[in-house]
């Protein structure tokens, strides 16, 4: 999964976990903060964006801070409605020798800004707008905008097993890499371990895939397979914030284009996050 799509997909899920809280915060007596945010770090082997190998020697550092805006909770066909923005980055702890500017190492910083809307109770369309620059100038700007439907079938299966199945479409625009159309279907069966406890781990593997005429054509792109661990660090006092630290592990197969930009045909992604929510 792309460092891209790491942060879009934690923005839409942060977005669905303030919906859902929400809609429980009707019937509590306090009502929660229609503002919510996460902020936090990846540190990383690569930095892989839809299959492409952007940065693929010494580690990528990857900041992000994601803030959320709830508008409507209710019971009918609509659940709930907000508005979100984010900001991400790669810094490589070696210089980019890329194009353009050799030897930065601020190879990326991204912005955007999306909505999303939950229904029928389980259903989540998403949809966010995002341009990216290269401070190292590594390559030009450019922008993509993406559309994103999910399904939260907690509860549905025995215990806190769930398969969170999702569909993602992406258009890029001034893309050398990768123009066009993606298509990206996934699911992240997962399970919650120790769920009583102040520490539950979430183990999770990702399976996720990217086809269409975002590869020059050639229909299949890359595919992606990987567990998750996400551990919240409940001995931190709530007031400053709700902390998790998570551990991932993904093997990369690159399709036909993606590998002749890449010079090699997978790859694996290795990566530790720590993010605080609020």
């Amino acid at each position: 999964m792309s460092a891209h799509h790491l942060t879009c997909l934690a923005i839409l899920a942060a977005s669905a976990t303030c919906l859902r809280a929400g809609v429980q915060a009707v019937a509590e007596p306090e009502a929660e903060s229609m503002v919510s945010g996460e902020t936090g770090i990846a540190v990383a082997n690569h930095y892989i964006t839809r299959g492409f190998v952007v940065q693929g020697e010494g580690t990528s550092f990857q900041p992000h801070l994601d803030l959320n805006v709830s508008l409507y909770q209710g019971d009918g066909f609509i659940n709930a409605a907000s508005v979100f923005t984010g900001m991400w980055a790669a810094i490589g702890s070696t210089p980019y020798e890329g194009l353009g500017k050799d030897g930065g190492r601020f190879t990326e910083f991204d912005y955007g800004f999306g909505a999303s809307i939950t229904f029928a109770e389980r259903w989540t369309i998403s949809s966010f707008y995002n341009r990216w620059t290269s401070p190292a100038g590594a390559y030009d700007d450019g922008h993509w905008i993406s559309a994103t439907l999910e399904f939260d079938d907690h509860g549905l299966f025995p215990g806190t097993f769930s398969l969170e199945p999702f569909f993602q479409i992406a258009h890029e625009f001034g893309s050398d890499l990768a123009p066009g159309l993606c298509f990206e279907p996934g699911i992240r069966p997962n399970v919650t371990l120790f769920p009583e406890s102040d520490t539950p781990v979430n183990a999770a593997l990702l399976v996720m895939a990217g086809v269409g005429r975002g590869y020059y054509g050639v229909d299949y792109g890359y595919f992606v397979i990987g567990p998750q661990v996400s551990i919240p660090l409940g001995f931190i006092d709530p007031t400053a914030g709700k902390w998790t630290v998570t551990a991932e592990c993904f093997y990369y197969d690159f399709g036909r284009t993606t590998t002749a930009e890449n010079g090699q045909d997978h790859s694996w992604l290795v990566s530790l996050k720590l993010a605080v929510s609020f």
